[in-house]
């Protein structure tokens, strides 16, 4: 919708079809812009703990980029009990909340203005209970329908996700803080052993401790998923580490 080209791939099915991140270049009023199409959280109604090996991509994704502008949460019209845990997991621990978030709400088809839906209170009172505080919010359509009956609402929802992006994208992306931010989330711990042989581990500074503690809490987070999760980072952290 963002490209105006049929170039990602989509589906119905509950396990979802983007395994990798994907990365597509769009023209919006005369800027280029890199869209990255992510892989999915899990966002069931009964899961509270995202995929780890997304967890792994996406941090390693962010991790990875020579900056980053603007971040698109994208979620269907309704405020599962899980959304906080990924709101914080991306906004507070992996980009420190240096990054604008806007939030594209989709699955909106066959409402009359679509921005009621943002304009009712519930909605509104449900975002702050979960402590989601976007810089902005797009009611959207994401597909024509069987019969292009959603064309005409399709082609708006297009023009409206392309001004939320110009009005809100970081024109200095967060870059050279990224760096700071990442280097101060982890610290190096040295362990001897035998008085003569040493090595060194990867551990999460007090920091990312905090971050991850909000996390865990407000996710009612059981202690083997919690340890799970901390392990996830460090190994994306190793990873990307090797890698440069």
């Amino acid at each position: 919708m963002i490209v105006g080209e049929n170039v990602a791939k989509v589906s119905a099915s509950p396990e979802g079809c983007t395994f990798k991140n994907e990365a597509y270049e769009v023209i919006i009023r005369n800027t280029t812009f890199t869209i990255y199409d992510t892989t999915g959280l899990n966002e069931g109604d009964q899961g509270r703990v995202p995929h780890w090996d997304a967890i792994r991509g996406l941090y390693k994704l962010i991790r990875q980029l020579n900056g980053v502008s603007l971040l698109v949460y994208c979620m269907r019209g309704r405020v599962k009990e899980n959304i906080t845990s990924n709101w914080i997991l991306f906004n507070k621990v992996i980009c420190g909340e240096k990054v604008p978030i806007v939030v594209v709400v989709t699955g909106l088809e066959g409402h009359g203005d679509l921005d009621d839906w943002w304009r009712t209170a519930g909605n509104q009172n449900a975002f702050k209970r979960n402590k989601m505080t976007p810089n902005d919010v797009g009611c959207v359509v994401s597909h024509r329908g069987m019969q292009n009956e959603y064309a005409e609402v399709y082609a708006k929802s297009g023009a409206k996700v392309r001004d939320l992006i110009i009005k809100n994208y970081l024109r200095e992306p967060w870059s050279e803080e990224k760096d700071e931010w990442f280097a101060n989330s982890y610290d190096k711990v040295f362990v001897t052993r035998l008085c003569f042989f040493y090595y060194h581990r990867l551990e999460c500074s007090a920091l990312m401790r905090t971050r991850l503690s909000e996390l865990i809490t407000v996710s009612d987070m059981e202690t083997e998923d919690a340890k799970k999760l901390e392990d996830t980072l460090l190994v994306a952290e190793k990873e990307f580490r090797k890698g440069y």
